[in-house]
């Protein structure tokens, strides 16, 4: 794999920050966002997990290396986990060991500044790898609204761009298209899930405006 030993990139103050997830073994999706977020100077992007697919192994290294190189932080998802499940200790295997340690020694949950960033829930010390699968209901984010009174969370898992927050003890949500902008400001704690780039979505967060915007390279 080219510059296999490049270092994930931390994102440093309140850079725009680019936001990808469930790529699924979709090499050509991962490009594509990739030339959309360096069109507008975003340097510092994460992949939310579900970056291979687990019935197509064999386009793990591709999948992997774009972000690699260009340093992106990469969560991991149960795809990805379900790889080095499947995989590790056979005699042949459709990935190298190298990619294998890898995908085994990427992280369930990042923060930076008040974002958190998992696959699918935010329990990790609690769920472990469950954590990656678990379904991000009402009763889920009213936990997460609970703990984390002052955040956004990022996540993958689901497909479709959509945000929800707490309004009067109730919670709401909206969804978003290609080109939307919304203002995370009166919002916290609240839920982003920034949908798939198997459907051609990524998104784009500005925190020092607190500001996500739905793209698609679509």
């Amino acid at each position: 794999m080219a510059n296999s030993m490049a270092k994930e990139h931390y994102c440093k103050g309140t850079a725009m920050i680019g936001i990808m997830a469930d790529s699924h073994g979709q090499a050509e999706t991962i490009a594509a966002a990739l030339g959309g977020l360096k069109s507008i100077d975003c340097r510092c992007i994460y992949h939310l997990g579900d970056v291979c697919d687990s019935t197509h192994p064999e386009t793990a290294e591709a999948c992997l290396g774009p972000l690699r190189d260009l340093r992106v932080t990469i969560i991991k998802g149960n795809n990805d986990q379900a790889i080095v499940t499947n995989h590790s200790g056979r005699e042949k295997p459709p990935v190298s060991a190298e990619v294998l340690q890898y995908l085994k020694n990427l992280p369930l949950i990042r923060y930076h500044l008040n974002a958190i960033f998992a696959h699918s829930l935010p329990f990790v010390r609690e769920m472990g790898l469950s954590s990656m699968i678990g379904d991000m209901g009402c009763r889920e984010m009213l936990r997460f609204f609970r703990k984390f009174p002052d955040h956004v969370f990022f996540r993958g898992h689901g497909h479709s761009p959509e945000v929800a927050w707490l309004q009067r003890q109730q919670i709401a949500s909206q969804s978003l298209a290609v080109g939307d902008k919304f203002n995370l400001t009166e919002k916290f704690p609240c839920v982003v899930t920034c949908g798939a780039l198997t459907r051609g979505f990524y998104m784009v967060w500005n925190p020092s405006e607190n500001v996500i915007e739905c793209h698609s390279f679509r």
